[in-house]
């Protein structure tokens, strides 16, 4: 993954499971821990899951009555396209996002599509790789480029809180998790790094945003009218008194 134009000519294949990631059950829990306490917070009646990744997630806080997971590829309980969400206005109460944007065609598309199904308040949680990770010099290794997620494109955190921002999305929390090279071969997935995310946070591999939707009220303000001086009130040169 290399930081690029956010749009371009097609996608790329996302992540299908998380065992296709160096370490990957690993960083399922850790990212699921991470975001424990956030999703104990989200309710309503529809959660949708948006891609492979966050299909597998485990959110057991999480209080809605009906989940469901979406993606172009087979296996989700909804196969669509992204860039055409296939659900009405202000319908849902929260999606989440894992690994998913940094593999699609045009992301600000899929990110207003997404804004557009959310009710008011309603909650948006990406998670993705970090450009600013270490894990990023394992992406240069010839053997990677064209493995995940070294083969989609980097968007760094603050780069998506913009984005979000331009879409009256509120952010309530983010963060860094995961500090690790993503080298397979490692017994310890975060060896040498574990210490150093204590003290340097952006060394995770990954990085999360929970955002809520906002909408103000548009309301029309009077103001009032000041009066028009009297012309006869006025000092008048020359004026014969």
């Amino acid at each position: 993954m290399m930081l690029m134009p956010a749009r371009r000519i097609t996608s790329t294949p996302a992540p299908t499971s998380w065992s296709q990631l160096p370490h990957g059950e690993w960083l399922q829990a850790e990212l699921s821990k991470a975001l424990a306490p956030s999703c104990a917070k989200v309710f309503g009646y529809h959660f949708a899951r948006v891609g492979q990744l966050a299909k597998a997630l485990e959110l057991p806080d999480l209080r809605v009555q009906h989940e469901f997971s979406a993606a172009l590829t087979a296996g989700a309980d909804i196969q669509t396209d992204l860039e055409y969400w296939p659900f009405a206005e202000g319908v849902l109460d929260a999606v989440i996002m894992i690994g998913q944007l940094e593999f699609e065609r045009d992301p600000h598309q899929v990110l207003r599509e997404l804004s557009r199904s959310l009710i008011a308040d309603g909650h948006l949680i990406l998670a993705s790789f970090n450009p600013v990770s270490p894990a990023v010099l394992a992406g240069f290794w010839p053997n990677n480029t064209k493995k995940v997620p070294w083969r989609g494109r980097y968007f760094s955190k603050a780069r998506i809180n913009d984005w979000l921002a331009l879409l009256n999305f509120e952010i309530i929390d983010s963060g860094y998790v995961a500090p690790t090279m993503m080298f397979a071969k490692t017994n310890s997935p975060s060896v040498g790094l574990g210490h150093i995310a204590r003290y340097l946070p952006q060394v995770g591999s990954m990085y999360y945003i929970v955002a809520r939707k906002r909408e103000f009220p548009l309301t029309v303000v009077r103001h009032k009218q000041r009066a028009k001086p009297r012309v006869n009130a006025l000092p008048v040169a020359n004026r014969v008194k």
